[in-house]
């Protein structure tokens, strides 16, 4: 039992999908607030275990390790997930409405695997929960609206992600080969053998699909233009935050030894290329589903220096910019979710008059883009400036100035948007229009949050 008392938060989460699965095929009127019940009562369970769960270590043969920032992206994980499925179950799609436990069944089952994920120190445990974290995606982009669009992102999502794994596995063959090895803790950084180099590009290879890093960041437009709306939250945010973490614990020993610059210069060029060509590309859409798409595309780029820094404070700076990103972006696309016309067609324009119909929608989705366009008072201003001063600690002047160019660029792309919010309203605009209760309280409490850590970031560190 104290082998696997760790793993007591996944194990409730895992328990909590089955019985909402369970439940749906149960006969009963007040099928949906049983639903919700379980979902909240289960996610506070495992938070609460989270939270109180101070036996640190490794576990199971050192497959394994529970330590304090564990913890601490499990419960922004959790809660991230948690606002999603919330989203969901208030949806005005009769679609959610009827098969909302099963996508509760594959997205808990995607967060488990993004929560194993975390935790891994070692390549075989981290397959399998790569594999737990990514079929579900595929089967939820599936679930689109339009079936035809959405099973070729599915597919093609699909098969590019399969191709992945295997270069994971490739990845893996390569250190084992090094090292004699599958843990990460044995890995031969100092080693001058081509093979070091070739096994991390392989590895990420994986990654960069994952995370929608540039060059393989193709999928990730389409994905989002064919996927349900109300899922967005959970794709955008979740998938690439678990897997950051894991390149951040992963890279943790590259320094201990003399340091392996090569395996340092191919991590930067891939930061390089995503912000820059990840800044360019968000500029050109007008779309606002691409336009998100891309514009993830440098902020996974700048958590990515956050995971190769060597100063011990990046650990605090990491987290902050986890939980500006997931409140940040769920609060956005809760946004987004309520304007009378959701489709994947969905442009700029069509923001034009939202302040006169709602200003309430208007200033939280404002909040939310100067958030992550990185603006003073805002949480993602700390976000962003604190990784821009420890990459000028550890790597001197370029990647700050390269973190400031993209964030400026942000700001072009973003004020886009805001100033079609107050822009006249076109004559064939839906009149005003009504957000329901539910997606009020989840907004507020990504504003909050938002807000509260752009006035003071240090207060993440007492709550968490």
């Amino acid at each position: 039992m104290e082998q696997i008392k760790f793993l007591l938060p996944e194990i409730i989460l895992v328990l909590l999908s089955f019985a909402l699965l369970i439940n749906s095929i149960i006969d009963q009127d007040d099928k949906e607030i049983t639903n919700k019940i379980l979902l909240i009562l289960g996610s506070i369970i495992s938070i609460i275990i989270l939270v109180n769960l101070k036996e640190y270590g490794l576990y199971l043969n050192d497959t394994f390790e529970n330590n304090e920032l564990t913890s601490k992206i499990k419960i922004l994980l959790v809660v991230g997930t948690l606002l999603t499925l919330l989203l969901i179950s208030n949806s005005k799609t009769e679609q959610f409405k009827k098969f909302f436990d099963e996508y509760c069944f594959l997205l808990i089952l995607s967060l488990v695997g993004g929560m194993i994920v975390v935790s891994s120190r070692e390549f075989l445990t981290l397959i399998i929960s790569f594999e737990i974290l990514s079929i579900p995606i595929y089967l939820i982009t599936a679930m689109g609206p339009n079936s035809n669009k959405s099973i070729e992102a599915s597919t093609k999502l699909f098969f590019f992600g399969t191709l992945s794994t295997v270069f994971l596995i490739f990845s893996a063959v390569l250190f084992y080969s090094l090292s004699g090895s599958t843990y990460f803790n044995e890995i031969n950084w100092v080693s001058k053998d081509a093979i070091i180099i070739l096994s991390t590009i392989f590895l990420l290879i994986t990654m960069s699909f994952k995370c929608a890093l540039y060059p393989l960041h193709f999928w990730v437009s389409d994905t989002y233009e064919s996927a349900p709306m109300n899922l967005l939250p959970f794709l955008s945010t979740i998938p690439k935050i678990a897997i950051i973490a894991f390149l951040y614990f992963f890279f943790q020993n590259l320094y201990l030894y003399d340091l392996n610059t090569s395996v340092l210069n191919i991590v930067s060029i891939l930061i390089i290329i995503s912000i820059v060509f990840g800044s360019i590309l968000t500029v050109k859409q007008d779309k606002i589903l691409r336009l998100l798409a891309y514009s993830g595309i440098p902020h996974a780029g700048i958590m990515l220096i956050c995971a190769i820094n060597p100063l011990p404070i990046s650990s605090d700076f990491l987290i902050l910019y986890f939980t500006f990103y997931i409140f940040s972006n769920i609060g956005l696309f809760i946004c987004i979710n309520c304007l009378p016309k959701i489709d994947k067609d969905i442009k700029i324009g069509d923001f034009k008059g939202l302040y006169k119909d709602c200003p309430f929608i208007s200033i939280s989705l404002i909040c939310f883009l100067l958030s992550l366009a990185g603006a003073p008072l805002f949480a993602g201003f700390w976000g962003k400036f604190n990784v821009a001063l420890i990459s000028f600690k550890s790597f001197g002047p370029f990647l700050p100035i390269l973190i400031l160019s993209s964030a400026a660029i942000s700001f072009y792309y973003y004020i886009k948007i805001i100033r079609a919010v107050f822009d006249d309203k076109p004559i064939n605009q839906p009149s005003i229009f009504q957000t329901n209760l539910m997606n009020k309280i989840l907004i507020m409490i990504c504003i909050i949050v938002t807000i509260t850590l752009g006035l003071n970031p240090n207060l993440l560190t007492w709550i968490l």
